[in-house]
């Protein structure tokens, strides 16, 4: 060989070399995905208050026009989760029936990948009955419900901290398998209340979310995880007339934060307005698995090439104002042209308009046209949906009850949303006021909302819901009645309605307002816990008991069915069994008393009288009102021997129970008890 030559491996054996090189690496592990939902979340509060979520914008992509296709919780977040609009998924509003059980989610498709799958949300609004829970392994709804609430509303919540704590030690479980996880954050959703030392305030919210962003970011290999931080709706806070959100369809509530961070992907901003609806085949594709075509559109190869997206129409809705009566809303925007279909329909130019305040609908009637017939294609392609008709049994029912049915005619009168915006927020501050205790001060406030809007079956029944509160059973009873004649393919209407009436001991017309309840959402847990109290107070324990078990079946988490489970083994002398109900409904709703009651009065009807103390002492702390449990505690005195001190328990009850004919039989029973101890400890 010459000085300076090369020695040069024939070309063959140099790509046998590389292929075996090849056969040597390692396969990649598949990457893990963490996927974190921020409630209620602004697109514009994503800056100097939230350091967590700014700082993880700058080091991954940031979609600066990025829109919900609802700006309501549950139907946000199956179009999250599975890339299918609500028209095509069918879920409209929150809390009415339960995501296709056949249709893919990202949860189904990682699971079938061989991922482990893990959510953990933060408002009873995402409960696993209404089937996002498909797909994981582990879905952590256990939210402490308000037991004392049966009007069927979804308030529950749980704070991101506790959510976040279940996420983190679920993430730090040894397990060799990659993981998709989810984490919801509600707590931006009013009423803003976050923890001290945040003010009081959305913002105040707003950074605590951020908070806890900051430790699920921290618990991750950002080497190995696709990242994912998305709103699903945001919040109006005043613009346009709208307090929170639901109601209308402009940007405020529909434009969220949307950041993705993934290896593969170079930091950067994505101008393009994009859909929520786009995620889930995103997300799939980045992870490398296969997800089937939906109405989302797969970005990841733009993403990686560095390419701003396409513009592709951006469709959204909201049904929510059909609930009171008013019209629906729709929307397509193209690019930076917005079209709202509604009784007055609005068109804007967001490019020099972003504040949604000039209507130039006049003006660009041709893109009016254009996006409307779109619009009109769309929605025609919508799956079925409730019935919009009452069938001839349910108008018969009504007409036997002296109801009486609105007419086609009328029903289909409906107001625009944006004309009635200031009634909606009226409507909102006094369900605030009565979800804060202030029953009273709701109602007169709803009172005159039911003479603003008399058709408006929603404002009715929240009245009737605060004068129930307020103790006035009857007259709530006469307003559910209305509602169910205004509305009566309302589930709502016609539960609330039964609730009432088993309230006032009305068990005939209770029966068939329930029927037909359940007809309308036959899977509401609720509908069982009714129809088994009313088969207690009849005295046919055997069947209740068999309602409060398909209640927990359906709903495991549910205290009050524990609560008239016991209630009902004890009648039945089932004690163990009692006792166990009882225990799990205090462990699901720790500061219930009336589990508290019950297992007291058990414990002294088997001789255990001083055990006893304490779950009465307990039932006082939470309820100082129940003055069943006050009588019971004297009684438990009196039986470990201390007449003198049951004797003044007494006395302290009949001297605050109150003046009202309702509390009759607590007197008289507290009467004949004191005639019962010693002549010396009577007064």
């Amino acid at each position: 060989m010459q000085n300076g030559a090369v020695f040069r491996k024939p070309a063959a054996i140099l790509i046998l070399a590389l292929l075996i090189a090849a056969c040597r690496e390692k396969p990649r592990r598949p990457l893990n995905v963490l996927l974190i939902t921020v409630d209620t979340f602004r697109a514009d509060r994503l800056g100097n208050n939230t350091p967590a979520l700014a700082g993880l914008a700058r080091q991954a992509i940031r979609f600066d026009a990025a829109d919900s296709p609802v700006p309501l919780t549950l139907p946000a977040h199956a179009s999250l989760m599975s890339g299918l609009l609500p028209l095509h998924h069918g879920l409209r509003n929150n809390g009415l029936g339960a995501f296709p059980a056949e249709r893919q989610t990202l949860a189904k498709t990682f699971a079938a990948n061989s991922y482990r799958t893990g959510a953990f949300v933060g408002s009873f609004i995402l409960d696993h009955r209404f089937g996002l829970d498909r797909g994981f392994e582990r879905y952590d709804d256990e939210i402490v419900r308000n037991v004392t609430d049966s009007s069927g509303t979804f308030e529950a919540e749980r704070r991101g901290g506790e959510v976040a704590d279940r996420a983190l030690s679920w993430l730090r479980q040894n397990d060799a398998r990659p993981f998709f996880a989810w984490v919801h954050l509600y707590d931006a959703h009013a009423p803003y209340a976050p923890p001290p030392p945040y003010p009081q305030t959305y913002d105040g919210e707003v950074a605590y979310v951020d908070a806890q962003v900051a430790r699920l970011l921290a618990a991750v290999d950002r080497g190995n995880t696709i990242i994912v931080v998305v709103g699903d709706h945001g919040e109006a806070l005043g613009e346009h007339g709208e307090l929170t959100h639901g109601l209308l369809l402009y940007e405020p509530t529909l434009h969220v934060p949307m950041i993705i961070a993934a290896p593969s992907l170079a930091a950067r901003v994505i101008q393009t307005p994009v859909s929520t609806v786009d995620l889930a085949p995103t997300i799939a594709s980045l992870a490398g698995v296969a997800f089937a075509p939906v109405d989302g559109r797969d970005l990841s190869a733009d993403l990686i090439n560095r390419r701003e997206p396409q513009a592709a129409p951006m469709y959204a809705e909201t049904q929510y104002p059909a609930t009171f009566g008013w019209s629906e809303l729709s929307s397509l925007r193209l690019a930076s042209t917005k079209l709202i279909a509604a009784p007055a329909p609005e068109l804007y130019d967001l490019q020099h308009d972003p504040g949604e305040a000039v209507n130039v609908l006049t003006n660009q009637r041709r893109a009016y046209r254009d996006l409307s017939a779109r619009l009109d294609q769309l929605r025609a392609t919508a799956v079925a949906s409730l019935p919009a008709t009452v069938d001839a049994e349910t108008r018969a029912k009504l007409a036997s009850l002296g109801y009486v049915a609105p007419t086609q005619a009328a029903a289909s009168t409906k107001r625009d949303p944006k004309t009635v915006a200031p009634l909606f927020r009226a409507f909102e501050e006094a369900t605030a006021m009565l979800n804060a205790g202030r029953a009273r001060d709701a109602a007169a406030s709803l009172e005159q909302l039911v003479r603003d809007d008399p058709a408006n079956h929603v404002f009715r029944e929240t009245l009737a819901r605060a004068l129930r509160q307020s103790g006035d059973v009857g007259r709530a009873i006469a307003l559910y009645r209305q509602s169910v004649a205004l509305a009566p393919n309302d589930a709502d209407a016609w539960y609330n309605l039964a609730a009432a009436l088993q309230e006032s001991g009305n068990a005939r017309e209770g029966a068939i307002a329930l029927a037909e309840a359940a007809k309308r959402d036959p899977n509401r847990p609720e509908i069982h816990n009714i129809r088994g109290t009313a088969l207690a107070e009849a005295g046919n324990l055997a069947e209740a008991e068999r309602e409060f078990r398909a209640t927990i079946a359906a709903d495991p988490r549910n205290a009050r069915a524990y609560n008239n489970l016991g209630n009902v083994l004890a009648a039945m002398n089932r004690h163990d069994e009692a006792a166990g109900a009882y225990q799990k409904s205090i462990e699901l709703a720790p500061r219930y008393a009336d589990p508290l009651n019950g297992l007291g009065a058990m414990l002294v009807s088997d001789g255990h009288a001083r055990d006893a103390m304490p779950y009465f002492d307990r039932a006082l702390q939470f309820a100082p009102g129940y003055y069943e449990a006050q009588l019971n505690r004297a009684v438990a005195l009196q039986m470990s021997g201390d007449s003198a001190a049951a004797a003044v328990e007494v006395q302290r009850l009949l001297a605050r129970l109150p003046a009202d004919p309702q509390y009759a039989s607590e007197r008289n029973a507290a009467r004949t008890f004191l005639q019962r101890l010693p002549p010396q400890f009577r007064r």
